[in-house]
């Protein structure tokens, strides 16, 4: 493995890092808010909590689907967040959407266009 491609590597792990602590945060204010926890809806976070995971497993074995299918759901949750930002929402109550979008268009920019990642991906590919 050469020089970019595992920093492609690194940068991947940090983004995913920082994904998966929004992610977090985003679950743990959620159902602190709620005074009873809606366990249906605390299943579907943690449901899709154990998928993103599994789908950023996938991308780190190089799998290209998995990065398509990164892409396509986090320009659509950066959309959402978009739409969000408008509403009459207190501002502190945006600070976290705002965290979001950042993170996410980093990490849609990194597994699309970033050299790095590219030559990781090739490492990858090349690998099996």
């Amino acid at each position: 493995m050469n020089e970019f491609a595992i920093r492609g590597r690194n940068w991947t792990i940090r983004i995913f890092a920082s994904v998966i602590l929004i992610s977090i945060y985003t679950i743990v204010t959620y159902n602190i808010n709620i005074s009873p926890i809606d366990t249906k809806k605390l299943i579907q976070q943690i449901i899709r909590f154990s998928l993103t995971v599994t789908l950023m497993y996938f991308v780190l074995k190089g799998k290209k689907w998995s990065i398509i299918v990164f892409t396509v759901l986090f320009s659509i949750a950066i959309f959402m967040a978009f739409l969000t930002l408008f509403s009459s929402v207190a501002f502190a109550a945006k600070i976290p959407l705002i965290v979001m979008i950042i993170i996410y268009s980093i990490a849609v920019y990194h597994l699309n266009f970033s050299k790095n990642f590219k030559e990781y991906l090739a490492y990858m590919v090349s690998k099996k």
